[in-house]
């Protein structure tokens, strides 16, 4: 095999790090598991990884012959290629055969490279219909229209509910749970009690001011901010679901409810964070965050958001 054929030099730093019998779980806390191979079945799991990666980038790549040439971007194509045969949890087994693929490869051939902060398990094309349904995003044009025949059309509470549903990627249960005090317009916060009572800070940007201004005008702090009880919560979600039957859009969204409101705010966080410059884990930690699910999250941002370039 030669020298200049990429499956032979992630093999040679497999095999550099092969040490069958080796104590993983003292390795684990000393966090030097990454760098060894600790049985046949991992060496030969990771030898598949090279392999199938030597063909796609040779189909693909033709010209990168060195492992230290290698991109986080081919790996995301291989990936994404892979994503229209495997599932989601192969997929998210190659993410991590690929992290350590890295580790081994920088420790063997003395080279730097962040594979791992920039590439993400893509969404399964084998996801089944209904579930596909349920990952969907609405159009933002959609959106609009939604919002536009709210305020014209409608009396409810509901459809400022919907507005901040978008304006910070809230859930219907959050925006009820909203009092007047959460609002910090000193510190330009806006405090929300999510999931589980973990707690967030979002940013108040110039645009969404004037309209929490007019919500908390005459409002004492303990008051609601939307005047939505907490247990009518799926209220916003109705009044949703009316707008989009009155629009003729329900077929569209049939089994879509407020987070496909989520799913555009989530699509359109991780695309201004990925033009500003941050890696794609960064980009994922901080929409995670956002959407209140914590940092490290790759099955949320696989659920949120469908374009991760």
């Amino acid at each position: 095999m030669s020298r200049h054929n990429l499956a032979y030099q992630i093999d040679s730093a497999i095999q550099q790090a092969f040490k069958p019998g080796a104590d993983k779980h003292s390795a684990k806390h000393t966090g030097e598991n990454m760098d060894t191979v600790y049985s046949f079945n991992e060496k030969k799991s990771l030898q598949q990884v090279a392999f199938e990666f030597k063909s796609y980038m040779k189909e693909n790549y033709s010209e990168v012959k060195l492992v230290k040439d290698v991109k986080a971007d081919h790996w995301q194509g291989f990936l994404n290629k892979k994503s229209q045969t495997c599932s989601s949890a192969t997929l998210k087994n190659y993410v991590s055969r690929i992290a350590k693929i890295e580790v081994l490869c920088q420790r063997k051939f003395r080279f730097q490279s962040n594979w791992r902060a920039d590439i993400l398990a893509p969404s399964s094309a084998k996801t089944p219909e209904n579930e596909k349904l349920r990952i969907q995003a609405m159009d933002k044009n959609d959106f609009l229209q939604v919002l536009d025949y709210g305020y014209k059309h409608c009396t409810s509470k509901g459809v400022v509910g919907i507005d901040l549903c978008y304006r910070f990627a809230l859930r219907d249960s959050e925006v009820a749970r909203l009092k007047v005090k959460d609002i910090d317009f000193y510190n330009r916060k806006i405090h929300v009690v999510g999931k589980g009572g973990r707690h967030r800070l979002l940013s108040i940007k110039d645009d969404d001011e004037e309209l929490l201004l007019k919500m908390c005008e005459g409002k004492s702090d303990e008051d609601s901010l939307v005047g939505i009880k907490a247990d009518k919560a799926d209220s916003v979600n109705q009044q949703l679901n009316r707008i989009l039957k009155k629009l003729g859009l329900k077929d569209k969204y049939p089994l879509t409810s407020i987070h496909a409101i989520r799913k555009l705010k989530a699509q359109e966080l991780w695309t201004e964070k990925r033009k500003s410059g941050w890696t794609k884990k960064e980009t994922m930690d901080y929409v995670s965050n956002y959407l209140g699910h914590g940092k490290g999250r790759f099955d949320v941002i696989n659920t949120y958001v469908q374009n991760q370039h």
